[in-house]
C-alpha cells in the first residue's frame, strides 16, 4: 500500500491522498505552506488561528480500553452461559420485548448496493411493481451501527479483521539542518529520525536482487540471487546499464528498436507503454565485459553477436554475461540507467524460500496499484510463451508469473529468510516480521484472527458485551460453540417515495483507508499535535506502537443548504464531492456516482430482544440514545446523532435515532388471544432505570471511585464517543477538512477529540 509519508514528502502543492487504520480518508484540501502561527493552548482551533502542524480530519479516535467490559458484569444474579443459551425459554428476572426505532436523516444518506461499473448507485428500495418502491435502510446496516456503538462504549473485541503486513518505502537520507530544503523544519527532522531508525533496524542487511519463480510441482515460491559477474564478484547485485551504453548498442545491433529516448519527466512514465522502452523491458541480452574498463561496455541481442564483437575489436579476456534488462518506476529527470539482472547458471541452485503469505499479500488488491497493472501486463514475461499472470482482485495485470521468472529486489532478515520483495530499488519495506496490528492493540481487545494458530483454543474465553448481545461463532469451546444473538434488527422503511436528492447523482471519491498514516492513527507523545517535536511514533517502532483508538466519523454539514439540500459550489468544495454534468464523462476508478436519500426523511424499524438483563437493555438503549433525552430529543436538531452508510467522511449519513421501548409478559400473552395482552410501553422513569443499571456496571469497571451511574460520561470511551456524535455543537467544516498532501508532508498529528471540542458546546 502506498505510504502517505513518502507521497507527501515529495508533494509541493495541492493534491489527493488516502490514509487510515482499520482506516482513514484523504482527499483534496487547501494547501498550507506551514508558515502560519497560532496559539498553543488548549482552546479551540479556528480557521484564523490554526496551530501550525495541527491536523484536521473528518474523523477522530475513541481510546481503546485495556480490557473489554465482561458481559458477566451486566448479569448480576444470572449465569452468563445460561443467558446465552436461553432462546427456548423465559428466564425470570430478564426482559423480552421490542424497540420501535424511528430514524430521521439529518443529511443525505446513502446505503445501497454496489452498482455495475459506470452506473449510478441508488439506495435500496422495497420492490413495488406499481411504483418506485419505498426507500429502505437495511437492518444489517443498522445492526452493524448498533453493535459497533456498543463495542466502543464497552471496549469490546475487534473480532477477525484484515491485518496485512504494513509497508513503507525506504526513507531517504536527509540533512535535518539543511537550509536549502523546501521542506519545513519539522518534516526534515522527522525524515532524518525515520532514516536513522531505519538504518539501525537494518544494520548489517542489504537489499539484494534476484529472480522470483514459482515451482509448479511443489506449489512453492523461491528467489534465486543474480549471478556473480566480473564487475560484481558477489551474487545478488544487479548491474547498472547507462542509457548511453544502451543507445550505442541499439546503433550497433538490430533490436527492433530505432532509438532509446530518456524516460519522460513527470509521473506518467510506464516502461511497458512506452513505444521504444516496452520492446526492451524484461528482454534477455548479453552484456560485454572488457578487462580494464569500468561497467558494461555494450549489450548484444545474442551471445554469438557479443563474441563476434569482442573478437572484431581484438579484446582478449573479454567476457559475455547473459542478463535481463529491467526498466523501473516512474522516472525522474535524474534517471540515466536501466538495470541488468545477470542470469544464474542454474535456477534450481541456491533457492531461497519465499513465504506464501508474502506472495498473497503482494498480489492483494491493497498492494497492486493501477501503475502495477499497467507496468506488468498479462503478456509481460522473461521467456517465450504465456507467463501465466493471474488476475488480481478480478482484473488483469500486476500479478506474478506462474511460468518463467520475475526480476525482483528482496530483503532478508539476520537468519537469511526472505521477508519482503518488490519490483524496484525503492520498493516498499516490511515494517516488521510480526503482525503490526497485533502489536498495536491490547491483547484482550484484539479478538482471535483467522490465521491465529491458537484460534480454537481461545474459544470459550470470557464473553464481552457485544458478543453476548449479538452472538458469535466461538462463544463456547468445543462443538456447538456458536450462540445466536438475543437482539435482532429489522429493515427501516420510509413511507415516502420522493426520497432521492433532487439534483441527481453526487460524484463522490472512494476514499481508501490506509494504515500507513502513523501521525493520525498511532498514539503519539505529549504535545506532539501542536509543537515542532520530531520524535513521532511510526509503525516501525517495535514495542511502542499503540493504535489511537476506535475510528469514529464526525458530523459535517454546512449551514444554509436548504431542505431538500441544494449544494452550491462552495459546499461541494468544502465537503469534497461534485454534481457531474454530461461533459464530465463517466466516473474514474476512484469515484462513484450515487443518489443519496435526502435529509428530513423518517424511517421506522423494529428491534426485538429476548431475555436481556436490565443492564444489557440499558446498554442497548444507551447505544441508541447516546446522551440524548430518554424520548430521543428533537429529531430535527438533536444534540447527538449517529453516522450510517457510505460517504461519512464527506458529510453523508448523519441520522437521529429515537427508540420506544415495549416490554412483553410472555405468560400473559400465552393466556390471552388479545394481541395487546402482556404488552406495555415502558415509561421514561423505567427507561432511566435501565440506563442507570448499565451506567452502574460501566463505572464500577472503568472508574477508580466505584459505581455511580451519573458519572458514566466520565468513562473515556463514553466521553469521546459522545463528543464525536455531537450534531448541534459539531465542529466547523474547516476543522473537519481533509488535509492536502502538502499538509501531510509536515507530519501533523491529529489532536484528541477532547482538545478539538474544547470550548465548543457543553463541557466534555
Amino acid at each position: 500500500m502506498p505510504d502517505p509519508r513518502d507521497l507527501a514528502a515529495r508533494s509541493t502543492g495541492r493534491g489527493e491522498g488516502t490514509c487510515g487504520h482499520g482506516g482513514g480518508d484523504q482527499g483534496p484540501g487547501e494547501d498550507q505552506d506551514g508558515t502560519e502561527e497560532g496559539p498553543t493552548g488548549p482552546g479551540p482551533v479556528t480557521s484564523g488561528t490554526r496551530v501550525r502542524h495541527t491536523a484536521t480530519a473528518p474523523y477522530g479516535s475513541v481510546p481503546l480500553a485495556d480490557t473489554p467490559l465482561p458481559a458477566a458484569d451486566l448479569h448480576p444474579g444470572h449465569r452468563t452461559a445460561d443467558l446465552l443459551r436461553s432462546h427456548d425459554r423465559t428466564v425470570p428476572g430478564t426482559h423480552t420485548g421490542w424497540i420501535e426505532l424511528t430514524a430521521t436523516t439529518l443529511t443525505p444518506t446513502y446505503v445501497g448496493r454496489s452498482p455495475d461499473r459506470g452506473r449510478v448507485g441508488r439506495s435500496l428500495r422495497l420492490p413495488d411493481p406499481d411504483g418506485p418502491g419505498l426507500p429502505v435502510l437495511p437492518g444489517s446496516s443498522l445492526r452493524g451501527l448498533i453493535r459497533n456503538t456498543v463495542r466502543i462504549l464497552t471496549g469490546g473485541e475487534t473480532g477477525p479483521v484484515n491485518t496485512p503486513m504494513l509497508y513503507f518505502r525506504a526513507p531517504v537520507r536527509i540533512d535535518p539542518d539543511s537550509g536549502d530544503s523546501t521542506l519545513p523544519a519539522r518534516t526534515r527532522q522527522v525524515m532524518a529520525h525515520r532514516h536513522a531508525h531505519y538504518r539501525k533496524r537494518r544494520a548489517g542487511l542489504r537489499t539484494r536482487q534476484g529472480f522470483l519463480q514459482h515451482d509448479g510441482p511443489e506449489d512453492r515460491w523461491y528467489v534465486v540471487e543474480v549471478a556473480p559477474t566480473p564487475w560484481t564478484p558477489e551474487p545478488g547485485q544487479a548491474l547498472k546499464l547507462p542509457f548511453e551504453t544502451l543507445r550505442r548498442s541499439l546503433r550497433t545491433w538490430d533490436f527492433g528498436v530505432d532509438t532509446f529516448p530518456d524516460p519522460p519527466r513527470g509521473t506518467g512514465y510506464v516502461p511497458t507503454l512506452h513505444p521504444q522502452h516496452g520492446m526492451l523491458q524484461h528482454r534477455w541480452v548479453h552484456a560485454l565485459h572488457v578487462p580494464g574498463t569500468k561497467g558494461v561496455v555494450a549489450v548484444a541481442p545474442t551471445r554469438a553477436q557479443a563474441l563476434d564483437h569482442l573478437h572484431a575489436h581484438g579484446t582478449d579476456g573479454g567476457t559475455v554475461v547473459p542478463a535481463l534488462i529491467v526498466l523501473t518506476g516512474q522516472a525522474s529527470a535524474e534517471r540515466r540507467n536501466a538495470f541488468l539482472f545477470p542470469r544464474p547458471h542454474d535456477m534450481r541452485t541456491g533457492r531461497l524460500p519465499v513465504p506464501e503469505a508474502l506472495v498473497e499479500l503482494f498480489e492483494s488488491a491493497e498492494q497492486i496499484t493501477d501503475y502495477q497493472r499497467l507496468a506488468f501486463p498479462d503478456h509481460l514475461g522473461a521467456g517465450p510463451g504465456d507467463p501465466e499472470r493471474p488476475p488480481v482482485a478480478g482484473a488483469g495485470g500486476g500479478g506474478l508469473p506462474r511460468s518463467g521468472v520475475e526480476p525482483v529486489w528482496f530483503d532478508q532478515d539476520l537468519s537469511g529468510a526472505v521477508v519482503s520483495f518488490g519490483r524496484s530499488g525503492g520498493y516498499r519495506i516490511a515494517v516488521s516480521e510480526e503482525n503490526p496490528i497485533r502489536r498495536a492493540v491490547p491483547p484482550r481487545v484484539l479478538g482471535p484472527q483467522h490465521e491465529d494458530p491458537d484460534r480454537d483454543e481461545r474459544a470459550g474465553r470470557p464473553v464481552d458485551v457485544p458478543r453476548a448481545l449479538f452472538g458469535d461463532l466461538d462463544t463456547f469451546a468445543g462443538p456447538g460453540g456458536a450462540t445466536r444473538g438475543r437482539v435482532q434488527v429489522g429493515d427501516a422503511v420510509c413511507d415516502r417515495t420522493d426520497a432521492d436528492l433532487p439534483d441527481g447523482p453526487l460524484r463522490v471519491r472512494l476514499l481508501s483507508p490506509q494504515r500507513g498514516c502513523f501521525a493520525n492513527y498511532l498514539l503519539q507523545g505529549p504535545e506532539t499535535e501542536v509543537g515542532e517535536r520530531p520524535d513521532l511514533v511510526t509503525w516501525s517502532h517495535e514495542g511502542r506502537v499503540r493504535l489511537g483508538g476506535y475510528k469514529v466519523y464526525l458530523h459535517r454539514h454546512p449551514e444554509g443548504v436548504g431542505t431538500p439540500e441544494r449544494y452550491d459550489r462552495a459546499a461541494q468544495e468544502a465537503l469534497g464531492f461534485g454534481l457531474p454534468t454530461h461533459g464530465d464523462g463517466p466516473p474514474r476508478e476512484t469515484q462513484r456516482d450515487v443518489v443519496p436519500l435526502r435529509g428530513g426523511l423518517t424511517f421506522r424499524s423494529r428491534l426485538t430482544f429476548t431475555n436481556l438483563t436490565s443492564a444489557e437493555l440499558g446498554a442497548l438503549l444507551r447505544a441508541l440514545l447516546l446522551d440524548n433525552p430518554v424520548d430521543g430529543g428533537d429529531a430535527r436538531d438533536p444534540e447527538y446523532a449517529h453516522k450510517l452508510g457510505m460517504g461519512k467522511a464527506l458529510g453523508l449519513g448523519s441520522v437521529h435515532l429515537r427508540p420506544e421501548l415495549y416490554l412483553v409478559n410472555r405468560g400473559a400473552r400465552a393466556l390471552s388471544l388479545d394481541p395487546a395482552a402482556g404488552v406495555r410501553r415502558a415509561g421514561a422513569g423505567e427507561v432511566r432505570r435501565f440506563l442507570d443499571a448499565f451506567g452502574t456496571a460501566l463505572t464500577a469497571r472503568r472508574l477508580p471511585d466505584g459505581a455511580d451511574p451519573a458519572r458514566w460520561r466520565q468513562v473515556a470511551q463514553a466521553r469521546d464517543l459522545c463528543l464525536a456524535a455531537r450534531w448541534r455543537h459539531r465542529l466547523p467544516l474547516e476543522e473537519t477538512a481533509v488535509m492536502s498532501l502538502r499538509e501531510f508532508a509536515e507530519y501533523p498529528v491529529l489532536p484528541p477529540l477532547v482538545r478539538r471540542f474544547s470550548g465548543r458546546g457543553p463541557p466534555a
